[in-house]
């Protein structure tokens, strides 16, 4: 990582900080991105089309599958500091699942919930912009740096992507 990611990193959360609007704006982001708003995905996936939810319960049992070991993985062998514990002016404002940042879990599950629910619903491409908006809701709210999530994003994507393929 370098000075200029901790810059970003610095100047998102001041912003997310000083902007009550930014701050919640981010903050409601980012709790769609926790573990068990998957579930309520899933039962209103099924209320939607019992048949194509049952699909996307599949996929998404699958890209999980894939998903939580690498992810602990990586969490458990990178242990890197989040962003508030290397720099004290970073405010943490929501608590984060885990000691370490990298990946951004929360990056990695809204990618592949996204990709699932538009892989299998068709015609919801504005989906796409849910993920990276939770991305950069974990910088602002200072538990991320910007390349944990992007490193989130890529294993969501990699795990969608493997789902996908068993699945074909």
């Amino acid at each position: 990582m370098n000075k200029f990611e901790k810059k970003i990193s610095h100047l998102l959360n001041k912003l997310a900080i000083k902007n009550k609007s930014i701050f919640y704006f981010f903050r409601v982001f980012t709790y769609t991105g926790e573990w068990w708003m998957y579930i309520l995905y899933a039962i209103i996936t099924i209320l939607i089309d019992f048949n194509k939810g049952v699909d996307a319960i599949k996929m998404a049992l699958i890209a999980y599958g894939f998903h939580y070991p690498i992810y602990f993985l990586i969490k458990n062998t990178t242990k890197r500091n989040r962003p508030f514990e290397e720099n004290k002016s970073i405010k943490a404002l929501v608590k984060p699942p885990d000691k370490y940042s990298l990946p951004s879990g929360h990056a990695a599950g809204t990618c592949i919930s996204a990709l699932i629910i538009m892989s299998v619903f068709g015609k919801m491409n504005f989906l796409i912009f849910w993920p990276i908006i939770v991305s950069l809701s974990r910088v602002f709210l200072g538990v991320h740096y910007i390349s944990d999530s992007l490193i989130g994003l890529i294993l969501g994507y990699v795990c969608y992507y493997a789902a996908h393929l068993i699945l074909l």
